[in-house]
């Protein structure tokens, strides 16, 4: 009887140490997502403060007539782009000959 109890309370104690361990992995484990929770939190916080420096919505429509005046400059520069490289690809054209 003497032994029976010695074998059940060796595997009582194996038991015990194996739910220690599991334990001690586990603690690891909350530690490591509480600090990804952590940094995930910071990133967010900053990711709200990003857009206040966008403009007030009722600024957008002042901002996109303001860039519409220049769109007949920036086609007019377009097109002269465009003749300049017609006129090299004339002139590298004349060299290959």
């Amino acid at each position: 009887m003497d032994q029976v109890l010695q074998e059940k309370f060796s595997q009582l104690g194996a038991k015990i140490q194996a739910l220690l361990l599991e334990r001690n992995a586990l603690k690891e484990e909350i530690r490591y997502y509480q600090a990804e929770n952590k940094e995930l939190r910071q990133a967010t916080q900053s990711s709200k403060i990003q857009p206040q420096n966008f403009p007030v919505p009722s600024e957008s429509p002042n901002i996109a007539n303001k860039n519409g005046s220049y769109s007949e400059k920036i086609a007019a520069i377009a097109n002269q782009i465009d003749g300049y490289v017609e006129e090299i690809d004339r002139c590298i054209a004349q060299l290959g000959k």
